[in-house]
């Protein structure tokens, strides 16, 4: 009698990312995957075409998780809710980090497709798009919390706050080591926007 296990595909996702952590993308085979969550090989292919679209299935889903942590987070908070909003993301990030500069490489060095699949590989492994806009509305809530006013959740400028926001923390977690100064960094970056804002 085949043995079942519960919440496989939770399973196949914390396997997958535990093994992609650390191993370069091309290898990390399907068989090896499917050993680490104790299943056949086959069972894995029901549940994924490739290995291609089982990393970017994983991948979306440690946003989604992400996206968790940030909204159980904001609600735990009782004072300091862009600092937390800003560690826990900082957090995330640093994490994901190896995961897409090894994926980024595998997709540069893969003669094996044409420039349009390469940029449509590239728009994959960037954050998902229903993910961003919960962290994005997230921001907006936290941002209203600390500073106690009304904000727009459309406004151009606070968008740009927030894409600057996922642009620099993996720079400075690449240039600047120190952790508790980069977060101070964007923390008061922020503040002093929003406050110019407000005015």
């Amino acid at each position: 009698m085949p043995k079942i296990i519960e919440n496989l595909e939770e399973e196949i996702a914390r396997s997958s990312l535990k093994l992609f952590k650390k191993n370069p993308y091309q290898n990390v085979s399907m068989r090896r995957i499917a050993s680490e969550a104790g299943i056949a090989v086959g069972t894995l292919y029901n549940y994924y075409s490739n290995k291609w679209e089982l990393y970017i299935g994983v991948f979306e889903e440690s946003w989604k998780e992400t996206y968790q942590i940030l909204s159980a987070n904001c609600k735990n908070t009782d004072n300091d809710y862009l600092k937390n909003y800003i560690e826990v993301l900082y957090s995330e990030m640093k994490e994901k980090k190896s995961i897409v500069r090894e994926l980024f490489r595998y997709i540069m060095n893969d003669l094996e497709i044409g420039e349009e699949e390469q940029k449509e590989k590239f728009k994959r492994i960037r954050f998902p798009n229903v993910v961003i806009n919960q962290i994005y509305e997230l921001f907006i809530i936290i941002l209203e919390k600390e500073f106690k006013v009304k904000l727009e959740k459309d406004d151009e400028d606070l968008y740009r706050l927030f894409a600057m926001l996922q642009t620099n923390i993996p720079l400075l977690q690449q240039n600047f080591k120190k952790e508790k100064q980069n977060i101070d960094f964007l923390y008061d970056l922020i503040c002093s926007f929003v406050e110019k804002k407000i005015v």
